[in-house]
């Protein structure tokens, strides 16, 4: 009997000690708080260039209909890699000042040249400082072009050159900022446009 009563208590004890079945998933928690941003990855490859720009396809044309340039950029660039600005009411060309105007006619820089001596003797400078370099202008009768190197400074003179080349004295001495007379050039500029020039939009 009392064996038969031990197997009975093991048997009861096996019994209560096996697992459930598994429930059913619990609801999912709130989302925690994000971490800090990780380490910038490196930068990426440049991108290919985008088209240039076409001054919204405005160009200017000259009287008999040939484009000219575009409205945005009113240049002649020629093989040397010299720039020509484009006189709009002339059709010919023009030097800039560099306020985007052109008030000045390539056939006369001669009497904006200027000397630190009496007798227009020695280096000469030239007074309109914003002429830009690359832009062939006319002094003395002779095609001049500012070398990209080519810087202004205060300068006191004494004599300058006359609209006909001749040697004026200046009576006093004036300070004025310009750059140093480039050199002779034998150069040919591009064949003018009729003027007036006019605004037409092509694509």
């Amino acid at each position: 009997m009392w064996i038969r009563g031990c197997l009975c208590a093991a048997m009861l004890l096996m019994v209560g000690c096996e697992s459930g079945k598994e429930g059913a998933q619990g609801p999912q928690g709130e989302r925690g708080a994000a971490g800090p941003a990780g380490a910038q990855g490196p930068q990426g490859e440049r991108g290919a260039p985008g088209e240039p720009g076409r001054c919204n396809d405005l160009v200017f044309v000259d009287a008999t209909g040939h484009v000219a340039a575009p409205v945005c950029a009113p240049y002649i660039v020629d093989a040397q890699g010299y720039i020509w600005k484009i006189n709009r009411e002339t059709g010919s060309f023009a030097v800039e000042d560099g306020s985007g105007e052109s008030p000045y006619d390539t056939n006369d820089l001669t009497s904006l040249v200027s000397f630190e001596s009496e007798d227009c003797s020695g280096q000469g400078y030239v007074e309109i400082f914003l002429v830009p370099p690359r832009m062939p202008f006319i002094a003395h009768g002779k095609y001049r072009v500012r070398p990209d190197s080519s810087t202004s400074s205060q300068r006191t003179f004494r004599s300058r050159w006359g609209d006909d080349g001749t040697c004026d004295a200046y009576h006093g001495a004036p300070s004025e900022i310009a750059f140093p007379l480039p050199p002779e050039q034998e150069l040919t500029p591009p064949t003018a446009f009729q003027g007036p020039l006019h605004i037409e939009r092509r694509q």
